[in-house]
């Protein structure tokens, strides 16, 4: 799989056919041109170009690379290749990621936006991320200037969960300047992730490829700004066309060409607006129940009554990605009252059923400064 993943020209499209064509990895890897141009898509020439590639490439460089960086490579199929992008076709079946890979056990959200993000989408960006993960939901972003990097050190602050999806390899990751961020979040338990070699360039036409993956590992996604051709928005777009995802976007400046995009998908219809942290947490939620594990099973517990036990799983899948939801928002998802939700609170943790459960995490919080208003990183 390495030496296939090194090769120039091959992406995940060719890897998922070849593989259903050979039986497997090692079978295209040793195929022979011939054999290689019978795949779909594939000619004769452009099978000589794998075969002749597949024989000079260098797989024990790369494995001494990615010592050096402290890269490790997983694998379609592997217990820990984030589950939320195995479900979607032609995934890259091999990752590079530096850092804590439980960080995407949690519920995700992706938050992206503009490079050149005016003041106004910083502070957004911010506020949004801040609140997400604070209640434990992994923020994914792209590791670029302006509103991805304030998500990801509004997670950071905060002491939530924050995925960053590079454009470039893990031992040269891209931009340069955001080299301490990029430590940070490995230090925080954090993850960095890459579907390119090591020291693979910051290529301009990685960065289409890097907004799916951020797409495919989030529940939701939030554009903060977005221009009418941003690549925030081909982000959205996988979220709703390719992904099954939540697509959101928060409202701008009607005047303003950094939000124009976002203003434009809420007026189309294909993204929701989100007005308040709380929109985004309901649409994650909403996700969640779509796409996440079955609910750990409360019902065992003989000291729970049968008319709560329904409730209680639910309250109990909730709560292992939120435990410090409140009553009133807790009871809201289930449908109930206030005192029911509080009940299914209390037997759900007497079952202990909370077998995600994250330890230490911040509460939800927004960090005021002169004014009260919320002040993102410098």
């Amino acid at each position: 799989m390495l030496r296939l993943a090194l090769c120039a020209g091959v992406g995940p499209a060719f890897l998922h056919e070849a593989a259903a064509e050979f039986g497997g990895w090692e079978a295209v890897a040793s195929a022979g041109a011939e054999d290689l141009a019978q795949v779909p898509g594939v000619g004769a020439a452009r099978a000589e170009a794998i075969r002749a590639q597949l024989d000079a490439v260098d797989a024990d460089g790369e494995r001494a690379a990615m010592e050096r960086a402290g890269v490790r490579a997983v694998l379609a199929g592997d217990a820990d290749y984030p589950r939320l992008m195995e479900m979607l076709p032609r995934m890259p079946p091999i990752l590079w990621v530096r850092g804590n890979l439980g960080a995407l056990a949690a519920d995700s959200v992706g938050i992206v936006g503009a490079r050149r993000a005016t003041a106004y989408g910083r502070t957004q960006a911010g506020r949004f991320a801040a609140a997400a993960a604070a209640e434990g939901i992994a923020v994914v972003s792209g590791g670029a200037r302006g509103v991805d990097a304030e998500a990801h050190r509004a997670a950071l602050r905060v002491g939530g969960p924050t995925v960053a999806v590079l454009g470039s390899g893990l031992g040269d990751p891209y931009p340069i300047e955001h080299a301490a961020l990029f430590e940070s979040i490995v230090e925080a338990r954090g993850l960095l992730v890459s579907e390119f070699p090591t020291l693979f360039p910051p290529l301009p036409a990685n960065f289409p490829r890097r907004n799916r993956i951020i797409s495919a590992l989030s529940m939701a996604v939030l554009v903060v700004e977005a221009g009418t051709t941003s690549g925030a928005l081909i982000t959205a777009r996988h979220a709703v066309d390719d992904h099954g995802r939540a697509p959101c976007a928060l409202p701008g400046p009607v005047d303003s060409p950094r939000s124009a995009g976002c203003n434009a998908a809420i007026r189309d219809g294909w993204v929701q607006a989100v007005l308040d942290p709380e929109d985004l947490l309901a649409a994650v939620d909403e996700a969640s129940r779509r796409l996440g594990p079955p609910a750990p099973d409360a019902a065992g517990a003989s000291t729970i009554p049968e008319a709560l036990r329904p409730l209680v799983a639910r309250a109990a899948a909730l709560l292992s990605r939120r435990p410090r939801i409140g009553d009133e928002d807790l009871a809201s998802t289930l449908g109930t009252d206030v005192p029911t939700a509080r009940a299914a609170r209390t037997f759900a943790a007497l079952a202990a059923v909370g077998s995600r459960r994250r330890a230490g995490r911040a509460r939800r919080t927004e960090v005021a400064g002169p004014g009260g208003q919320f002040q993102p990183m410098a």
